[in-house]
């Protein structure tokens, strides 16, 4: 069994191998793969164009890195497990486990598996800068390069279209301006770490006009796309880079003191004018105010939604309730309280904080290591800072980029989404890279030549794996949309056929996480098949998710066709206790009651039923005039059974 290094007498940084004088060229070609194509990557026919569709090609684009560098990484790679590498293992293991128990099986192993591409990418990066740090960097400055021109032209074009449409609103933002990463807001994150990974190789890109010109687009569409949490992660990543160089480097001090000050000084008092003018709306200026945040729609529903899973959090102290499965576990603890979601019957499938996210899912042991990775990670730059001054700037650069990641992932997901993990991939081995010296003071294993080979094949067998798991879900999706659009047209032979299809082992539920099985049975009971067919299809959609008040009403409505009146109405009042606004229950509830001829507590149910307050559109003010005339005619029918 192999024993921890103790060879080393004094901390220090590990030294990179020298480069060959003919550079291996395996690197270029990983680099454009997992980087550049990996982030532009899209199937249309997808629901989710970006997220399956990725997880698929990155996991075959790194079984083809692996391949291509196999020669290489068995010759000049550094095989030591050193400690940061452990706990990267660590967390992959801790989210497999986390499958096993986790609600749902298909969704709790594809956010596993995940993590399996964070740790690939993570440990491949860290042997390119251990092999060829110099020259990994000038082919990685390319990379960037190009994958920042052909997003900035890409979001550009996007936002002109929505400035043609309606300005700059931000509602219309949100349609139109998404890049190629499924929202604005999204699209701005990287956006962010593009403007990280410019600075960071500023060096290599080495064209003061080209850095200054990527710099001033970055933030003027980041700008445009009115993302609060990413205009905090560019101020707060700015100040620690600004002020860490001004103490460090002595040379940059008079150019922060001489120009970067008085821009620094300008932003706080545009800020401060911009607070005081208090934009109403999805007004440009509503949106570059702060402090009107705490006011707005998504503000609103992302506490609703925080404080509900801190409920939740309660009953699933320590480990949670597995991974994927905080979506199915949340109506649990009602939606009384969130007008869209109950009004609208908007399904939140993310917490829109990753730290909620891994708390809820994986316990307070959970995210006590995801954290624990992050604080590592920035003590390991901290180190660096102090024992190689002679890369102040791309250690700065990499301490930023993680800064604005732990503050974007308090308000959006990026853990969900590939090409993000592949950026904190990079951020960890650079960390980590930089580091080394760091980790040198803490045990590592030397893995013996023996090891190596099998270890490899075990790596590529995870990856196959992704890769099985990755086309069950996109050919499920492209079944899953024929689906969506058949339903829309009632043409349910259709729905049936792709409903059977769409589902697998690695797929069962839509994006909204309503099981196909639901769809199967909507599909039964509407083409008029036999009770007991539609009744064991919704069966089986609430096995598959048991909160969601949309399938408890249907398959209490499917035992009430079939007359079974008393087995429907506790399903009735559990879709109407997690949803306290959803009217069909209650009308349900009213017409079982009254077909059992237990009239006063069918009027009980009928006068629960309420209408919108304060109806703004037009679609709320007919919603509303047909609940009123529903309610009137069933109260008329059952006075009229009971002679009143």
């Amino acid at each position: 069994m192999a024993t921890p290094d103790r060879k080393r007498t004094a901390p220090q940084a590990a030294v990179p191998i020298a480069a060959s004088s003919t550079p291996y060229n395996g690197h270029s070609l990983v680099l454009w793969l997992v980087i550049f194509a990996n982030s532009l990557f899209l199937i249309w026919q997808c629901l989710d164009r970006y997220l399956a569709p990725r997880f698929l090609f990155l996991s075959v684009a790194l079984i083809v890195s692996l391949y291509v560098l196999r020669a290489d990484l068995f010759k000049r790679a550094d095989w030591r497990l050193r400690t940061f590498d452990g706990l990267m293992l660590g967390w992959y293991g801790l989210n497999l486990a986390s499958a096993f128990y986790a609600f749902s099986w298909s969704e709790g192993i594809f956010f596993a598996q995940k993590t399996l591409l964070l740790f690939t990418v993570y440990w491949i990066f860290r042997q390119f800068f251990y092999m060829d740090e110099a020259i990994v960097r000038k082919k990685m400055a390319m990379v960037v390069l190009v994958l920042t021109w052909a997003v900035c032209l890409l979001i550009l074009g996007q936002i002109a279209y929505s400035f043609s449409e309606s300005g700059l609103d931000n509602e219309t933002l949100y349609n139109y301006a998404s890049g190629v990463f499924g929202n604005k807001s999204l699209a701005s994150d990287f956006l962010f770490f593009l403007l990280v990974l410019n600075i960071f190789l500023a060096k290599e890109i080495n064209s003061f006009r080209i850095l200054t010109i990527n710099i001033i687009v970055l933030l003027v569409l980041i700008l445009l796309l009115q993302t609060r949490t990413v205009y905090v992660a560019v101020g707060v990543s700015t100040l620690l880079y600004g002020l860490g160089r001004g103490i460090l480097d002595t040379r940059f001090r008079p150019v922060l003191l001489r120009r970067w000050l008085p821009i620094g000084v300008a932003a706080i008092g545009l800020l401060v004018a911009l607070a005081m003018m208090g934009g109403k709306g999805n007004s440009l200026s509503e949106r570059l105010n702060p402090f009107t945040y705490g006011e707005s729609a998504s503000a609103n529903e992302r506490k609703f939604v925080w404080y509900k899973t801190n409920l939740l959090n309660e009953d699933h102290f320590w480990w949670g309730v597995g991974n994927g499965s905080w979506k199915f576990w949340l109506p649990s603890k009602t939606l009384q309280g969130a007008f869209r979601l109950q009004e609208k019957g908007i399904v939140f499938t993310r917490t829109h904080n990753d730290y909620l996210e891994v708390r809820a899912e994986m316990g307070i042991i959970g995210v006590t290591y995801f954290i624990l990775l992050f604080v590592l990670a920035a003590l390991a730059l901290l180190w660096a800072l102090q024992k190689h001054r002679d890369k102040t700037h791309e250690i700065l650069a990499i301490s930023a980029g993680l800064l604005g990641y732990c503050i974007i992932q308090y308000f959006d997901f990026p853990r969900e989404r590939i090409e993000m993990q592949v950026i904190l991939a990079l951020f960890f081995a650079l960390s980590a890279y930089y580091g080394a010296g760091f980790w040198a003071k803490m045990p590592s294993i030397t893995l013996p030549e023996n090891a190596k080979m099998p270890l490899g094949c075990l790596l590529v067998l995870g990856l196959v794996f992704n890769t099985v798991i990755g086309w069950y879900r996109v050919t499920g999706e492209m079944h899953n949309v024929k689906m969506a659009i058949a339903y829309q047209k009632q043409d349910y032979n259709t729905v049936m056929k792709e409903a059977q299809a769409a589902k697998n082992m690695f797929l069962e539920y839509n994006d909204v996480a309503i099981p196909f099985e639901w769809y199967e049975g909507t599909a039964s009971y509407k083409l008029k098949r036999s009770e007991q067919e539609a009744i064991q299809k919704y069966e089986a959609a609430l096995q598959l998710n048991p909160w969601s008040f949309q399938v408890l009403n249907n398959y209490a409505t499917a035992l009430a066709s079939a007359k079974k009146f008393e087995e429907a109405i506790p399903y009735f009042e559990k879709a109407t206790y997690i949803n306290p606004k959803y009217d069909e229950g209650k009308f349900n509830l009213a017409y079982s009651y009254t077909q059992l001829g237990n009239y006063e507590k069918a009027l009980e149910w009928l006068s629960k039923v309420d209408t919108i307050a304060n109806p703004k559109t037009e679609d709320e003010k007919k919603k509303n005039k047909v609940i009123l005339d529903n309610k009137a005619n069933f109260t008329n029918a059952i006075m009229k059974k009971t002679g009143n």
